[in-house]
């Protein structure tokens, strides 16, 4: 690597080049990999012990993107002679401090496993082990989109420029989005006609059947901002390249269904579709200009289109198992939402 020192308020910092972004983005991808493998592994009780071929494909991938962070580190230090806490690259420093954490959550992850022996199911998403997992994980797979963020020369990016921050985001995401799947819409579709009809055959007294329609509707408020949010981080920082949004929704989906095989695989198609009429508003309305009211249009737009497609597949096959005001209303409390969350994140712009 070679480091560019800059000055920037009097002080010396170190970018590393978009090259070696995108190296931190393949051993990130490989990482992520690792987790939803052994996350397809436990909902499949194929797990058994600590020592599987899952753990050593996440393990693995975390062990190279540790030494290439290091590494990064190391030859910062050599080039620019800053001591060690500043030598780190821009965005990279929380990185580091997510190798300590990992590590370590590894360490306590085998020592539980040992002592209390392999979770399964949801208390495998809350063991705290696993989450210290998850806070290193974040922290190392963020590190492009740190960097990205704080390029003041990224402003309205091509592809090959924008791709390795846009990527760590959507990881990023991915991970989040993996230690809430118990909370994942498409997994449990619980507003389909069938599902209702299994619920109420099952609990003839209706207030298991009732708890589940808030227990959809609070999937569906969750994942809205699941979704969301990294839109607004976006559309903050960066002048959008076209297909950003698309993208966004099509791979996060498509990482949620690697654990259950691509069986629930039309949710990506759903997701995409309301991914692209993002990415058309946007280009139609110039959201990228600081138009704020053409922010907020997509951002109440995105949430209808999204679950509007899917009770409109849901409709066009086995049917809606809701009333009408149900789910028309879950529509209308994920789209105010999301207007609530744009409103308190996003920054002041033209119109």
């Amino acid at each position: 690597m070679q480091p560019v020192p800059i000055q920037a308020m009097n002080t010396r910092v170190v970018r590393v080049s978009t090259a070696k972004d995108y190296w931190t983005i393949l051993f990130g991808i490989w990482l992520i990999g690792g987790i939803f493998v052994d996350g397809f592994a436990h909902n499949h009780g194929v797990v058994e012990t600590f020592f599987t071929p899952w753990h050593a494909i996440l393990y693995s991938g975390f062990m190279v993107s540790a030494i290439w962070m290091c590494w990064l580190l190391y030859r910062s230090k050599r080039t620019t002679g800053l001591p060690w806490l500043k030598a780190a690259p821009v965005g990279y420093g929380l990185g580091l401090i997510g190798v300590a954490i990992f590590l370590l959550g590894g360490l306590f992850d085998m020592y539980w496993h040992v002592v209390f022996g392999i979770e399964q199911n949801t208390a495998a998403l809350l063991s705290p082990s696993h989450l210290m997992l998850l806070l290193g994980g974040i922290l190392i797979l963020s590190s492009p989109f740190r960097a990205g963020w704080h390029n003041d020369k990224l402003t309205k990016p091509s592809w090959v420029e924008f791709a390795p921050a846009f990527l760590s985001l959507v990881i990023t995401v991915g991970a989040v989005s993996f230690f809430l799947m118990y909370a994942w819409t498409f997994r449990y579709n619980l507003p389909a006609a069938a599902v209702v009809d299994w619920y109420i055959s099952h609990f003839s007294n209706g207030i298991v059947a009732e708890s589940n329609e808030m227990r959809g509707l609070t999937y569906i408020l969750l994942d809205t901002l699941i979704y969301m949010y990294p839109v607004f981080l976006l559309m903050k920082r960066w002048q959008l390249p076209f297909g950003a949004m698309t993208l966004l929704f099509a791979m996060i989906t498509t990482m949620m269904n690697v654990l259950d095989g691509f069986v629930y695989y039309q949710s990506i198609i759903i997701a995409g579709a309301a991914g692209l009429l993002g990415d058309l508003l946007y280009r139609y309305l110039k959201a990228g200009e600081g138009r704020m009211w053409a922010q907020r249009i997509i951002a109440g737009a995105l949430p209808v289109a999204l679950w509007g497609f899917y009770f409109g597949y849901m409709n066009a096959g086995d049917g809606i198992g809701w009333s009408a005001e149900l789910w028309s209303g879950s529509i209308v409390e994920a789209t105010l939402l999301s207007l609530g969350v744009h409103f308190l994140s996003a920054s002041k712009g033209k119109g």
